[in-house]
């Protein structure tokens, strides 16, 4: 599962845009205790989450959990960016078509 996530620390800031990774959805599963799979729906939270881990890999200064980074940026915007392609190919005939 990859999600890209657009944040905004501080409004009127340029945003960072992130991708998350296999190794950020599977740290997320083991420290929250959730499964992607488990129907109970993503959060701004888990949202938060991605994007503060993804964050401090590439080498950005963020708080030492997503909390506490959460804490020292209340006004902070975040939200996923809409990767579905617009221009799906066309549908090709198969046989028996």
């Amino acid at each position: 599962m990859k999600l890209t996530i657009k944040v905004t620390e501080t409004p009127g800031d340029t945003p960072i845009v992130v991708t998350t990774n296999l190794l950020c959805i599977a740290m997320w599963e083991q420290t929250e205790n959730r499964k992607v799979s488990d129907g109970r729906g993503i959060g701004i939270m888990d949202m938060v989450y991605w994007a503060h881990f993804m964050l401090k890999k590439s080498g950005h200064s963020v708080g030492n959990t997503p909390k506490q980074w959460l804490e020292e940026h209340p006004n902070m915007e975040i939200e996923t960016v809409d990767m579905t392609n617009p221009n799906p190919t066309d549908a090709e005939l198969t046989e028996g078509n």
